[in-house]
């Protein structure tokens, strides 16, 4: 029986990076959301003129907010991530912060991060239609429990438990970033130091 047949690595391929990401895509949604953001409401501070260039804060909220998504709660991974995943890519154009860069950016910028996550449910929770729903007289499965349907008291119930995942978010980043961070190793070391150990 013949394989399924897959592309020669050394064939040259000529796309752009939009195609590669599907329409119906996630990282679209963030890509979307974050870019119509007005930064300066959430207290991000201005770009220094002098020194290195920093990595768009724009796309720092995009990689974080896409880790929230795919549950991808370490700075490592993040970065890693960033060479790995073509959304992820996308979403970067292309940028590749390190670890330390990416914890960096959550720790300066923890309360603007906060705000920007809690606009994202609100939007998110803004594209649910509701309205009336007709029925011509045809019998349907009813499935009305208590954890099916939602009242009002339900959805602001609901608002402040997403409030306290972001929280909960927030300290499991910080967590993880001190798990991963590396002992730091003397830059004069010795062979005796190296017996020692």
């Amino acid at each position: 029986m013949p394989y399924v047949s897959t592309y020669d690595r050394t064939q040259m391929m000529m796309c752009s990076w939009d195609s590669l990401v599907d329409p119906e895509s996630i990282a679209r949604i963030i890509d979307a959301f974050v870019n119509s953001l007005d930064l300066a409401k959430y207290g991000v501070k201005e770009v220094a003129t002098e020194g290195r260039p920093l990595y768009n804060p724009k796309g720092m909220y995009k990689l974080y907010i896409y880790g929230s998504r795919k549950e991808i709660r370490s700075s490592r991974k993040l970065s890693e991530s960033c060479k790995v995943n073509l959304e992820v890519k996308w979403l970067m154009g292309g940028a590749e912060p390190d670890f330390r860069t990416i914890s960096d950016f959550r720790k300066d910028n923890i309360e603007s991060m906060k705000g920007i996550f809690h606009e994202f449910n609100r939007r998110l929770s803004m594209t649910v239609e509701w309205g009336f729903t007709s029925i011509d007289g045809s019998k349907f499965l009813a499935n009305n429990s208590k954890d099916s349907n939602f009242t009002k008291n339900k959805l602001d119930d609901r608002i402040k438990w997403l409030n306290a995942h972001t929280d909960e978010y927030s300290r499991i980043l910080k967590e993880m970033d001190e798990q991963e961070e590396p002992e730091e190793v003397s830059e004069n070391l010795t062979k005796k130091h190296l017996k020692r150990n």
